[in-house]
């Protein structure tokens, strides 16, 4: 008898919670569509406010992916209002205030945590703006160097002269100092050569000139300039400067076609070479 008993009490308190719940839903449901109503609007004006702002910055010279950047950026900042103004259409104690003082503490370590991120988003978009440099370009930033294949939100790929690809941080091209030698602009290349002191300045002097303009990659525009630049215990130096097109050669591979050619020449006139760099 007290089993039954005991079945019947809970199912009848299974059987009130249930209508309770059903109540509530009931309830609530007016303040559920209309909110359901609220985001709807909302999201037809993201989608309004995203496509008016593309179509607006269409007619400017702001760059394509900052056009998609700013464009998402508001449709997604719009969408998150709707949401907030749903939530207080359903809850009616809900306020945007108590949610913001909550997130305090929590938006403060996420910020602190994503700080190089937002600084790099943030100098992309700013290069982006201001454009200092354009695909194309070859520049000097830091400790690396190359020709720039590709500028993005976060990084910037830069190619260097054996081929290798470089990403460096929209920050360090944004802050650091930069050197820019425009897309197709010659850039100058130098070879320094250590003689003996008996050695024919003036004819190494003429074969280093004649040898380096008759290399393929070296600009005809501007002729080869040999200089006698220091003198040294072993002999003399000698310093020559040459040009490449960057947007017809690599200049690591020209540079390396006078090392060698001058090397065998210099050697076939009887001169001999202590040692040679590239600057």
């Amino acid at each position: 008898m007290k089993l039954a008993e005991s079945v019947w009490t809970v199912s009848d308190i299974t059987w009130r919670t249930i209508n309770k719940i059903l109540e509530a839903i009931n309830e609530r449901l007016p303040y559920v569509l209309a909110g359901t109503l609220v985001l709807l609007i909302f999201w037809l004006l993201s989608k309004g406010v995203k496509h008016l702002f593309w179509t607006v910055s269409a007619k400017t010279k702001l760059d394509y992916r900052l056009r998609l950047l700013f464009s998402r950026m508001l449709f997604i900042s719009t969408f998150i209002i709707g949401i907030f103004a749903t939530m207080m259409v359903i809850i009616p104690n809900f306020r945007f205030g108590d949610l913001v003082a909550g997130l305090g503490f929590t938006s403060f370590i996420v910020g602190f945590a994503t700080k190089d991120i937002l600084n790099n988003l943030l100098s992309g978009v700013l290069i982006l703006w201001r454009q200092p440099f354009k695909i194309g370009d070859y520049v000097f930033v830091g400790g690396n160097q190359g020709l720039v294949e590709h500028i993005g939100i976060r990084v910037t790929q830069l190619r260097k002269d054996d081929g290798e690809i470089v990403l460096v941080p929209n920050s360090d091209m944004y802050s650091t100092a930069l050197t820019i030698r425009g897309s197709g602009s010659e850039r100058r290349m130098s070879l320094k050569l250590d003689v003996k002191h008996d050695t024919d300045l003036i004819k190494a002097k003429k074969i280093l000139e004649e040898t380096i303009s008759q290399v393929s990659g070296v600009s005809k525009e501007k002729k080869p300039k040999v200089f006698i630049t220091d003198l040294s215990t072993s002999g003399a130096i000698i310093s020559a400067f040459f040009w490449v097109k960057t947007d017809l050669h690599n200049p690591l591979e020209v540079f390396d076609e006078v090392a060698l050619k001058v090397k065998e020449n210099l050697e076939s006139a009887g001169i001999e070479i202590f040692g040679s760099k590239k600057q």
